[in-house]
């Protein structure tokens, strides 16, 4: 099996962790690293390759990598780049059955044996982001997720088959983003997983032990506890990997919302944080190396949108970097 993962500079101690955790309990998986920045970094205890963004683009076949790229903010890089990762390992790879995504907040705690399984024989595996229903009165977090997509994209499994490259490369032009209608915000990746049920053969992961994160703590099937030296479920269901993802603090808010008192959780958030900081030291704060144009101007929001909606209607021959924020598109 293959993980990878998509980080700017800033989050390579994220990345260090999950691949030390991946290690830990897969000792025989490989890591690989999709590094969006425009300089290399040097290796990484327990990641097995680390690729520039430009390189893997260039690999698949993916020329415009600069237009593509000068679209998206440094909270977007990574999911401006997921399908395009999963492309390049399913190609660099051949000999690889299995490939999975994950993002550099996850925490692994046991063996994907479940994914495994999966992957010997759907094309595609996909994680919802709930397992649950909630009360029509309840049910703010299902609106919020039919706008971000219904599956999770921290964590795709994809069988490498023609059915499973066919999916990446179908996924690779979709968040391209050269097209009117595109999703907005954040997310841009996510959305188009809904389609993927039915045009691939896919199976949905609902095991409660994936993907453990802020929007689905609320859960009954995800109460955690710890049981004779391990974390396990409602029903002594094994952890097998967690979401640490605090996007605007949202892991803390929503702990403080649904899980006030579970210490077993509050533990396990703060060992988390402190295998962190531990890692701080060694990656020194850096500013996201494509947010400016090679003059060295900060690239503005606006600039980046006028550029995203001139790509739409016209073909764009020169590379935005070389440009300004006060270039017309």
């Amino acid at each position: 099996m293959i993980i990878g993962t998509v980080v700017g500079a800033s989050g390579l101690p994220q990345a260090r962790l999950m691949a030390a955790s991946v290690k830990r309990v897969m000792p025989l998986t490989t890591v690989v690293v999709c590094l969006v920045e425009q300089f290399p970094v040097e290796p990484l205890p327990d990641i097995d390759w680390i690729v520039t963004a430009k390189d893997i683009s260039a690999y698949i076949g993916f020329h415009d990598f600069d237009g593509y790229i000068f679209k998206f903010g440094s909270l977007q890089c990574a999911t401006a780049m997921k399908a395009q990762l999963t492309a390049y390992l399913l190609k660099a790879f051949p000999e690889e059955e299995q490939i999975v995504y994950l993002d550099p907040e996850m925490y692994v705690m046991r063996p994907f044996n479940e994914i495994w399984g999966m992957l010997t024989y759907y094309d595609v595996v996909l994680t919802p982001h709930h397992l649950e229903p909630s009360p029509p009165w309840d049910c703010f977090r299902e609106i919020g997720t039919l706008q971000d997509g219904t599956y999770n994209s921290a964590l795709v499994g994809v069988r490498n088959s023609d059915g499973g490259r066919h999916f990446a490369d179908w996924w690779v032009k979709m968040t391209s983003g050269d097209f009117y209608g595109q999703p907005k915000g954040l997310y841009i990746d996510q959305p188009y997983l809904n389609f993927v049920r039915t045009f691939y053969h896919t199976g949905i992961l609902r095991h409660p032990g994936y993907n453990l994160a802020f929007w689905n703590l609320h859960e009954h099937c995800r109460e955690l506890y710890w049981v004779e030296d391990q974390y396990v479920l409602t029903d002594w269901t094994q952890l097998r990997c967690v979401n640490f993802n605090n996007t605007a603090g949202l892991l803390d808010s929503c702990m403080n919302a649904f899980i006030p008192d579970n210490w077993v959780y509050a533990q396990m958030w703060k060992n988390y944080k402190q295998e962190m900081e531990a890692l701080l030291p060694w990656h020194s704060p850096s500013s996201w190396s494509y947010d400016f144009f090679y003059s060295g101007e900060k690239i503005s929001d606006e600039t980046r949108l006028r550029y995203r909606e001139a790509k739409i209607y016209r073909s764009m021959e020169v590379n935005p970097f070389t440009l300004s924020n006060g270039s017309h598109f």
